[in-house]
């Protein structure tokens, strides 16, 4: 049997061989994964002896992972804004820049108690409105997505979270199949915003492994966005703000869009890294 000690080093060794770039950070989550491990345990407990059985299951992962298959889907799962999400390769991974647009929806002056509709355009995993709907107990969502597969995945997570309430979900192409009369007064999305000429560039448990519906949107990455800059407005509440997630180079390119849709209100945000990550739309 081999030792944890050896184990690590041959994962870590075989992951750096491909490429991946946190082989070190990688080999120690997928072995603590099976073995159960806490960041303590594994580094104190290097000698432990790794049984036939949990050596087979922890390589199964990393044959996964050498074929860069994100970690999130190898463990179906991704935490965001401290909670767990479902994820399967039929969604996009929630990723800690999207956790932006929440900041900003907490903090655009929302009465926190008040029955809030909120939209949720293009929902995956849901860790959007889902997220939301925690933190503002007495709003209720719709979230709308082009994929059946992701629409499970979707519900599943409001499931556990025990939302089901106050969460629905309809297959919808954006806006084409929302109630013409309802209003709604918080309206969030992370739409596709790479352009297809950036995908050589993308890495590849991005470009290989996520869904390419949600990822790209015409040459420019702008495709999406002009969409809904020609749609929402009918659906938007007297008061309503629109919360959009965006590339950290598009901010301006997207408001010349909203602003010839007739949208003068817009602030631009940006991420914990101080890049541009969301706009803050209203009437």
């Amino acid at each position: 049997m081999v030792t944890l000690r050896n184990l690590s080093l041959e994962i870590e060794r075989e992951l750096d061989f491909v490429g991946i770039d946190e082989a070190k950070l990688d080999a120690r989550l997928l072995i603590s994964h099976v073995l159960n491990l806490d960041q303590i345990n594994y580094a104190i407990d290097k000698n432990k002896l790794i049984s036939e059985e949990d050596y087979t299951v922890i390589m199964h992962l990393v044959s996964q992972r050498l074929l860069r298959v994100p970690m999130s889907q190898i463990f179906g799962e991704k935490e965001f804004w401290g909670r767990l999400f479902k994820v399967t390769p039929n969604t996009l991974t929630p990723r800690p820049d999207s956790e932006t647009l929440i900041q900003v929806a907490l903090s655009t002056g929302f009465d926190k108690q008040a029955g809030l509709n909120i939209l949720d355009l293009g929902t995956g995993t849901g860790c959007l409105m889902l997220t939301l709907l925690c933190e503002l107990v007495n709003a209720s969502g719709l979230g709308t997505d082009i994929s059946k597969e992701a629409l499970k995945v979707a519900k599943d997570n409001a499931l556990c979270l025990k939302l089901t309430e106050r969460a629905s979900f309809i297959l919808s192409d954006w806006t084409e199949n929302l109630h013409k009369n309802k209003k709604y007064d918080l309206i969030i999305s992370n739409p596709p915003y790479i352009g297809l000429k950036e995908k050589d560039d993308l890495a590849a448990e991005v470009r290989d492994h996520e869904p390419k519906s949600s990822l790209f949107s015409g040459p420019e990455g702008l495709d999406d966005y002009e969409k809904i800059a020609s749609q929402i407005e009918a659906f938007m509440a007297r008061d309503a703000k629109i919360i959009l997630e965006i590339g950290y180079r598009q901010a301006r390119d997207v408001e010349k869009i909203f602003l010839r849709h007739g949208f003068s209100n817009i602030v631009i945000h940006q991420d914990l890294a101080g890049r541009d990550r969301c706009l803050l739309i209203k009437k």
